[in-house]
This record gives C-alpha cells, sequence and structure tokens, in this order.
C-alpha cells in the first residue's frame, strides 16, 4: 500500500467522528491493504465505505465484517489508489433492533443459478456446461455451499451430479455422470463416477467435497484437483439420506440417516450416535464444536452433546404458533430443514412446506427474513432482499453462508440458487 493512500485515509480518520459504537476507528494497517478496527462491538459487524471525494462523496460500502471481539481485521479491504474511508459499527444483539440492524447491512437479493423448470426430473442438457448458470434449468438441488475461492457446490438430487458455480457466474459438473449409477469407489476423475440421488454434501475451506451418494450408502470425497474415491460406505440397515457433516481434517463425519444421526470416526465402523427423530434434514457444527440437526417432520431443530442426546433450541414441534420476533422455541417452523450458523453464534433456518427463512437471534429470539410459500414463488431479485409482506421463496431445502458473508438459499422444486448478498445498499 502506498504512502499517499495511508496518508488520505488518515485524514478522514482524525478529522469526523463516524461510529456508532464508542471510540471505535481504524487504528492500524496491514501489509496487504488491509484495516484493524478497535472497540467494535463483540455481536456486530463493521462496514467500510470508500469515496475517492471527501466532499461531494458518496461514501460507498466496499467491504463487510462480523465482529466478534472488540478488535476487528478487514483484509484486503482498501480499493484503488487514493481512498477515504469511513467505518460504521452495528450491533447485532438479540431483540428487534439488533435484527434491524442486520437487515441493514445485507443488501440485494439475486439469482446465482437456475432458470426454472419442472420439478422431480432431471433437466441437465449439455449445452448447460460451461454457461451461465442462471441459464441451466437445475434439477432437484438440495443444498449449495462455497468454498473460501468464492466456488459455490450444489447437490442436484434428480441430475445425479455436483455443479460448480465459477466467480464469474458459470456453472460446469464436477462429480457426476449425469445419470443414475453406482460408480467405482476407487480414484477416478469427477465426472466419470456415476451417483445416484446425491442430495447432500459438505464443503472444505480448500474445496474439497464430500458428497452424500444417497443411493448407493455412501460418502464420497472429491479433490481439488477433480478426482474422486469412496471415503466410506454406510451397513445397508441404515439408509442414508440430506444431512453431511465432514470435520477439517477429515477424521469425523455425521451423516443423516432419516431417522438416526450416524457417526464415522477414521476408519472405525460407522455407528449409531443419536436415534427416534422422524425425519432429519441438514446437520452443521455450532461455533462450540456441538451438532446440531433439524428434524423435518418433527419441527424442531436440536443441539446434541457429545453422547448424542438432543436439547431442542428452535420449533415447537408444530406447524403453527410463535412467528416473528417470538421466541424459536414458540415458533412452529413447518417441516425445517436447513440450519447454518453466523459468525456470531445467531443462526439461521429455513423451512420446506413453510417456506420461509429464519434468523434466529443470539437471545433465541426468531425473525422472519425472507417471506415464502409453496406454490413456487421466486420474486425480488435485483431489490433489497427485506420484505416480509412478499413472497420471494418457496420449498427451501437448505440455507448456508459462503466465506464472504453472503446467504446462500437453495429452493429445490423450481430449481433455484438464491444469494442475499452481505453488503448495504448504497450510501
Amino acid at each position: 500500500m502506498n504512502n499517499l493512500r495511508k496518508l488520505t485515509i488518515l485524514a478522514l480518520l482524525f478529522s469526523v467522528a463516524l461510529s456508532s459504537a464508542a471510540q471505535f476507528r481504524i487504528s492500524s494497517f496491514l501489509p496487504d491493504g488491509g484495516l484493524v478496527l478497535t472497540n467494535a462491538f463483540t455481536n456486530g459487524v463493521c462496514t467500510l465505505r470508500s469515496t475517492t471525494n471527501l466532499v461531494a462523496g458518496p461514501f460507498l460500502p466496499v467491504r463487510n465484517v462480523f465482529t466478534t471481539t472488540t478488535v476487528a481485521q478487514a483484509s484486503n479491504a482498501l480499493t484503488g489508489n487514493v481512498g477515504f474511508y469511513r467505518p460504521q459499527a452495528w450491533d447485532l444483539s438479540g431483540g428487534r433492533a439488533g435484527f434491524t440492524n442486520l437487515t441493514l447491512v445485507y443488501g440485494l437479493l439475486t439469482t446465482i443459478a437456475g432458470a426454472g423448470g419442472p420439478p422431480n426430473t432431471n433437466n441437465w442438457l449439455p449445452q448447460y456446461e460451461g454457461g451461465p448458470a442462471t441459464n441451466a434449468v437445475l434439477s432437484g438441488p438440495h443444498i449449495s455451499i462455497g468454498d473460501r475461492w468464492g466456488r459455490i457446490y450444489v447437490a442436484e438430487k434428480d441430475g445425479h451430479a455436483i455443479r460448480k458455480i465459477s466467480p464469474d457466474g458459470t456453472i460446469v459438473t464436477v462429480a457426476g455422470t449425469n445419470g443414475p449409477g453406482n460408480g467405482p469407489d476407487t480414484t477416478v476423475n469427477g465426472t466419470l463416477c456415476a451417483l445416484d440421488g446425491c442430495n447432500g454434501l459438505w464443503v472444505k475451506k480448500d474445496g474439497t467435497v464430500f458428497i452424500l451418494d444417497a443411493g448407493n450408502n455412501k460418502i464420497r470425497r472429491l479433490d481439488t484437483n477433480g478426482t474422486i474415491r469412496t471415503l466410506f460406505t454406510v451397513p445397508p440397515a441404515y439408509a442414508i439420506d440430506r444431512g453431511l457433516w465432514v470435520s477439517e481434517n477429515e477424521t469425523t463425519a455425521y451423516v443423516g440417516a432419516k431417522t438416526n444421526v450416524l457417526k464415522w470416526v477414521d476408519t472405525v465402523q460407522v455407528t449409531s450416535f443419536s436415534t427416534n427423530y422422524q425425519s432429519l434434514g441438514n446437520i452443521v457444527v455450532d461455533l462450540w464444536g456441538n451438532l446440531v440437526v433439524a428434524d423435518r417432520y418433527g419441527n424442531r431443530v436440536y443441539r446434541l452433546d457429545s453422547v448424542g442426546n438432543r436439547t431442542p433450541i428452535a420449533g415447537n414441534g408444530a406447524k403453527t404458533g410463535g412467528g416473528d420476533g417470538q421466541l424459536a422455541l414458540n415458533t412452529g417452523l413447518e417441516e425445517v430443514r436447513g440450519v447454518w450458523f453466523m459468525p456470531t453464534g445467531a443462526y439461521l433456518l429455513c423451512t420446506h412446506k413453510g417456506s420461509d427463512v429464519w434468523y434466529v437471534d443470539t437471545a433465541g429470539y426468531n425473525h422472519l427474513l425472507l417471506n415464502g410459500a409453496s406454490h413456487d414463488e421466486h420474486a425480488g431479485d435485483g431489490t433489497w432482499f427485506y420484505n416480509p409482506s412478499e413472497y420471494r421463496v418457496s420449498k427451501c431445502r437448505a440455507v448456508t453462508m459462503d466465506y464472504d458473508g453472503n446467504i446462500l438459499v437453495t429452493e429445490n422444486d423450481l430449481g433455484y440458487v438464491r444469494k442475499v448478498r452481505f453488503l448495504p445498499l448504497g450510501p
């Protein structure tokens, strides 16, 4: 970073008071062009705004960072050769005010994959390969997860394949032959290994992909070099379905098997870890190392301890009750399928029949993030995402976040992947 840019930033820093947090400020600069900010909210977000004209502005948002301590770091945050930067702190503490701030740090709703098409069929065509992801008719997408390079991987149940959406918006097949089958367990090219009803996946930071190959009762490992092999096979006594989580060191995995959570430890035989669910959805591990599972037909989300005992954290077990602004445990979550934790400890939920996306704050209150309906709604692209009076999504299978903080929603029946951008609108 050149000295001129440092000087222009410092001129703004010491002449204008900008933060809603006490003495929130830029305290130092990093060699990669990043910033260190101090006195941030311990449950919040920092927005960095920039302009090249201090007098005329406008100051436009260029970076958001979640803050969980009073010191925050925004790597590679500075843009251009000369710029003036203005930091802003947002408090995301539990309650309505914190939720309102959350809606303000997120911006546009877009579709990043899918053109809409008939459900429960294989819609994939050869001409979609390498083309715009928004021109491809997806086939029963069940979950979308990103790696740290901005690539998004989509598990297509009815397409029997894993698709990759690149940052430039193009889509390609990285695993599967686009038809049902049982590919070899040994290492082969990913696109030469047939899969069957792959409706779950997990992605490591580096882009290693683990595939829940439901029809074959196998967990496959897709390497970053494009080759695939079977990581482990689940005994036929269990029929795996939907949820999958794999540790970063690849020594532990949890798999959803309809009414059972299974555990695999390295080369040890797969065992039952937690039982008596009605129909498992997605699986994650929270910030404290606890497994969290969605029970679709049980209309509840549970946190599990180290031996598989469960405690409900969201959902009243029914389809109705509670709602926006009410305790998550008092709210009906009709066929909850997706769960994902944010860096602050709050988490996101999505429902299949209810067709909604919810935000549960750190105090345990439920807030409607995206409203939806089960009759194939698709609206709101190109506008601010938050409009609780309009149906915007439908039949949600999963909600996740990429490494930039963007929210990804996978809608199954019409076949869409939607994104809520982690950056405020305008000045």
